[in-house]
């Protein structure tokens, strides 16, 4: 895979992931900050954009 681009699925997995894991650690602001990201991912995804480039 290019490593210029990002696969959206991946990058809305991953911040979710991060996401639990904040909530679990009861980092509440860190939380926030990756659920308002994969918020952003997932509005994408809905509007057809498979890939995002990494600048």
């Amino acid at each position: 895979m290019d490593n210029r681009v990002v696969d959206c699925h991946s990058e809305l997995k991953r911040l979710r992931d991060l996401q639990y894991e904040s909530d679990f650690n009861d980092k509440f602001q860190e939380s926030e900050l990756f659920r308002r990201k994969a918020e952003h991912i997932q509005n994408l995804i809905n509007e057809g954009v498979e890939f995002i480039p990494n600048f």
